[in-house]
């Protein structure tokens, strides 16, 4: 095992085959302040094939966890990042513990979603040059 804690080769983002050519409402469940983020996101990967139907919840559990991580951040915004227990003791605000948790998942989900630069690299954002039997780019053999 690598030094950063990874296994093996990532997966390489690719096309998929029966992806969405629209974006899909979002879930009842997901809460209104992240449909916006919804719609950019869903856009973006419909834009570049690689939304389905089936990864819809994916998408909406990624969003729910950075929902998450910002109600943490005002929890601890309002609360302070220790707070007192019954017996007058310091101890860490348990929103700092749930935010850690929702900020590992949004990590995670990023990259299998693509959302991350280097899955958006992998994936080829810029058209690959078209091979010309060896020329130098601009000329042709």
């Amino acid at each position: 095992m690598s030094s950063k804690g990874t296994r093996g080769a990532k997966a390489t983002l690719k096309a998929i085959d029966g992806g969405l050519k629209g974006v899909p409402k979002p879930s009842a469940n997901l809460p209104e302040v992240m449909v916006e983020e919804w719609n950019i996101i869903a856009a973006e990967m419909v834009q570049r094939q690689i939304l389905t139907a089936s990864m819809t919840g994916l998408l909406e559990a990624y969003l729910i966890a950075i929902w998450t991580v910002r109600e943490c951040q005002k929890a601890i915004e309002e609360h302070g990042i220790l707070t007192k227990t019954a017996h007058g003791n310091l101890k860490p605000n348990p929103a700092s513990g749930l935010m850690s948790k929702a900020q590992e998942t949004v990590a995670r989900m990023s990259a299998e979603l693509g959302l991350t630069p280097a899955a958006r690299s992998k994936q080829g954002f810029a058209e690959k040059p078209v091979k010309q039997g060896g020329a130098p780019s601009g000329l042709t053999v």
